[in-house]
């Protein structure tokens, strides 16, 4: 019996895209008599027949056509074609290419037999929400314009060029790395709770020059980003409107922002501004035309829309400016072996408590599985779970929440949901946010997160029963931020019932924290190592049922009232019976078969001539977090890495510096802290530890990327509080 060009996936057997019917003489005669007349036909079944439905296998290709059966030889030209008449069991299989679209299944699967859409074969394949933008003309010296007919909204638009984002034209200018901006820094700002007037002398525009710009700050504490609007401007100063978060954000001195939204900031390549009557201007990274590149613009939020859709497994593709949304409803959902990169944007918020629940890769239905994945680039979370019992492994999730708002790497809102060996790094806040109850987290390693606020936690609950949940066999370092710090592990304020052990925390402000009351939890085993205290408490509420035990603390603890404390280490003296010891984590392996034609290239060094903050270094010794925006606790020959471009070279050190004493400097050595001296910034008084004022010195010998380190020099402790750098 000879059978169509189909592939059956699911038996191993070649179909057509018509019913296929097995084990019954009679169904196959009926096979044979209606061929002709149904080769055409979605898959259905005879209701009075007894027949078993076997995989159908759809074929998609860029060369294909709509109207075509969907078969290898005449695949369709479109997913969306194809997932228009896939059923349970059913697998589209997509030939090499980008398919600019959003696809929306027209049907569930089942759990034994769910609706498969993959990359045939192994061949590169990209669904992406972005469109190409064309037919440039030169506007004036290196920018470029050209029709933008659609818009997502303030915030919610993106410019690529050559498969990387470039910035929304911007004050202060930065770098193309999403995770490590340049802000401006606050000078003065009088505020009254729903309007404030930022003072900063590099703003010396004319007057009225950045009404209507949109700022974007972390104001107060700087706990959380929001958004405001330039109500007016004056040499000098702005004033905004915006909704006060609470009485710890409001915006103060010292604080970092930068504005967005106005064509006069289109001033530096690597920058795009859009107009109200539908103009993209833009100039390239290269400063060149960008008929030489591949300009896109973000146009669908979505890559594949699951909402109402259950038991779709998506592997083995690339998504591209776009994310995979569910509801509730999407039961089951499996992804599976997937690069998605710049998934979502967001650049508008008026309260970073207030996280939306659309960003990120959404996995919404109940016992859904994402694993062996890499999910980068996102303005909110990278991937968010709220249904219940759902398992995240074996995945890499970086450049998350880059808008500073209350949102992570992998932000978790649904009961009993495993989260396993997966690496979290470059967060603008949490790593993995876990406040839910029956939670299981382990084999993890979260690094360098809190990029954009303060006093995150690289595994972080807040009032919180935890309900038994598990914080274990994790791996956390590398947080540093001002205000009160960075946390490795953070129970915050009255969480309760959590089970923390073996885990490792070092190179950060605070190993583990618990504030307020917090009972019944379980921390042991675990080596926490950290900048100023392994265990710290705000010492307010109690912790009765709280147990401490065999830890290996490196550095002070402290615990609240009614904890069981005993049989702790209090030094890396471990016979072995105490702390974590070792073990793997994070994801191994991951081996994402597909990487996106599109992948961004690697980020560069930043430029020395943009203003970076000081808690960016990207190595240390000594010094800590100031408690305000800066680094300090400077002693003598301590010292601050950073890698920075100098370009074709600088003349000129700045340095926002605070301090109480004088006679301190900062020296700056090349390539080693007994490198070569390249110049030394003199320390003045300034009366406070947060009063920061501008110092400049000479420097020579810096071209092209180098790596500096700040080398404080002075006889007293605190030599002086550092804020941000630049060089001209």
């Amino acid at each position: 019996m000879t059978f169509g060009s189909h592939i059956g996936k699911g038996l191993g057997l070649v179909v057509e895209p018509t019913v296929v019917l097995a084990r019954s003489l009679k169904a196959r005669m009926q096979l044979a008599v209606a061929r002709g007349a149904a080769s055409c036909r979605p898959p259905t079944v005879e209701p009075l027949e007894c027949r078993e439905l076997l995989s159908t296998s759809w074929f998609v290709s860029p060369s294909g056509k709509d109207t075509n059966t969907g078969s290898i030889s005449s695949p369709f030209q479109t997913i969306q074609r194809a997932a228009n008449v896939a059923v349970a069991g059913d697998h589209v299989e997509i030939r090499a290419g980008v398919y600019h679209e959003t696809v929306t299944p027209k049907h569930s699967g089942t759990a034994s037999a769910p609706i498969t859409f993959e990359a045939y074969n192994g061949e590169k394949v990209t669904v992406s929400g972005a469109d190409r933008v064309t037919s440039w003309t030169k506007y004036s010296g290196n920018i470029y314009s050209a029709s933008m007919p659609w818009d997502l909204g303030t915030g919610n638009n993106e410019v690529f060029v050559d498969g990387r984002a470039i910035n929304e034209a911007r004050f202060p200018n930065s770098s193309l790395d999403p995770s490590h901006p340049a802000l401006e820094t606050i000078s003065s700002v009088t505020s009254n709770g729903y309007s404030a007037t930022i003072y900063d002398p590099k703003l010396n525009q004319a007057a009225n020059y950045w009404k209507g710009a949109t700022i974007h700050i972390a104001p107060g504490q700087a706990w959380v980003a929001q958004s405001g609007t330039v109500t007016s401007s004056a040499p000098g100063s702005i004033t905004y409107s915006y909704s006060q978060i609470d009485k710890y954000s409001i915006p103060t001195k010292g604080n970092g922002f930068y504005l967005t939204g106005i064509f006069h900031a289109l001033d530096a390549p690597g920058e795009w501004y859009r107009d109200s009557s539908g103009k993209l201007y833009i100039e390239t990274p290269a400063a060149d035309s960008p008929t030489s590149h591949d300009v896109e613009v973000k146009h669908r939020d979505y890559a594949f829309n699951l909402g109402g859709i259950a038991y779709v497994t998506i592997q083995n593709l690339s998504i591209f400016a776009a994310t995979v949304w569910s509801d509730p409803n999407s039961v089951g959902m499996h992804l599976n072996h997937i690069n998605a990169s710049y998934i979502s944007a967001l650049g508008v918020m008026s309260n970073g408590w207030s996280a939306p629940l659309n960003t990120g890769i959404t996995v919404r239905g109940a016992h859904s599985i994402v694993e062996n994945s890499n999910i980068g680039f996102s303005a909110g979370d990278g991937i968010l779970v709220s249904g219940a019992g759902s398992i995240i492994r074996n995945n890499i999730v970086h450049d998350t929440d880059t808008f500073g708002g209350d949102m992570a790497g992998i932000r978790l809102l649904g009961s009993g949901v495993t989260v396993s060996h997966n690496t979290v790094y470059n967060s603008g806040r949490s790593g993995i946010k876990a406040s839910v109850s029956g939670s299981v987290i382990t084999y993890n390693v979260v690094h360098d997160v809190g990029l954009q606020t303060t006093e995150p936690g690289g595994i972080y609950t807040v009032q919180t029963n935890g309900g038994g949940a598990t914080i274990a066999y994790n791996q956390v370092y590398n947080i540093h931020t001002g205000g009160y710090g960075g946390t490795g592990i953070f129970l915050d304020n009255y969480s309760s019932g959590f089970n923390v052990n073996h885990n490792q925390v070092w190179n950060v402000d605070y190993g583990m924290k618990m504030n307020y009351t917090c009972n019944n939890n379980v921390v042991a085993y675990n080596t926490l190592n950290a900048i100023t205290y392994s265990l710290f408490t705000n010492q307010l509420g109690n912790w009765n049922g709280t147990k401490i035990t065999n830890n290996v603390f490196l550095k002070p603890a402290y615990f609240t009232p009614g904890a069981t404390v005993a049989s702790n280490v209090y030094s890396s003296s471990n016979t072995g019976s105490a702390g974590a010891g070792d073990f793997a984590a994070g994801a191994s392996g991951v081996p994402v078969t597909t990487p996106p034609v599109t992948t961004p290239p690697p980020v560069t060094a930043p430029s020395a001539r943009t203003v970076i903050r000081a808690v960016n270094y990207t190595a240390k010794s000594g010094m800590q977090s100031d408690n305000f925006t800066g680094m300090g606790y400077a002693y003598d020959t301590n010292w601050l890495k950073f890698t920075l471009n100098f370009g074709t070279g600088v003349t000129k050190f700045t340095a926002a510096v605070a301090g109480l004493y004088a006679g301190g400097r900062i020296e700056v050595h090349i390539g080693s802290p007994t490198g070569k001296l390249a110049g030394t910034l003199a320390v003045t008084a300034t009366g406070a530890w947060n009063n920061y004022k501008a110092e400049t010195a000479a420097v020579a010998g810096l071209t092209g990327t180098q790596d500096i380190y700040l080398v404080f020099r002075g006889p007293r402790p605190g030599v002086a509080n550092i804020n941000t750098i630049t060089f001209s």
